[in-house]
């Protein structure tokens, strides 16, 4: 009977770890030294099964990969984005090892309602996290 709980506990350990780190790697990659603010048009978007929604947006002559919130996260605070409409993004910009440039982003504003997006908290942790959230109107 130990050994069968034993086998069941690593096997959900092996399963739970992977997908608590893939989380906190997202959330750690933010670096306020890196905070940048641009504005361009949303060109398509990515709806993962899993993670959060990525917006392509035209910014000059770069497309950039704005890394948003899990599609749960987005849909229960009524968040919707469309392609061709404009928007400013700030978040903390890095490089993919494929020379991608992402942004992540911890405030989108919507330009054509104004509607302003508040993805962290003060202490730039998601909204979504362990430590709740709560409806994101403004």
């Amino acid at each position: 009977m130990i050994k069968l709980f034993s086998i069941i506990a690593f096997i959900n350990l092996t399963l739970l770890v992977p997908l608590s780190w893939a989380e906190s790697d997202l959330s750690d990659l933010y670096d306020e030294n890196t905070e940048i603010t641009i504005s361009g048009t949303v060109i398509n978007y990515a709806l993962p099964k899993r993670g959060p929604v990525i917006l392509n947006i035209n910014f000059g002559k770069k497309v950039y990969y704005v890394v948003t919130a899990p599609p749960w996260f987005l849909i229960q605070n009524e968040i919707r984005f469309v392609a061709g409409s404009t928007v400013e993004v700030k978040g903390s910009k890095y490089y993919s090892r494929d020379g991608n440039i992402y942004v992540i982003a911890k405030m989108i504003r919507i330009n054509q309602d104004g509607k302003k997006i508040i993805l962290r908290d003060p202490n730039l942790k998601p909204l979504w996290g362990r430590h709740g959230w709560q409806r994101n109107k403004e």
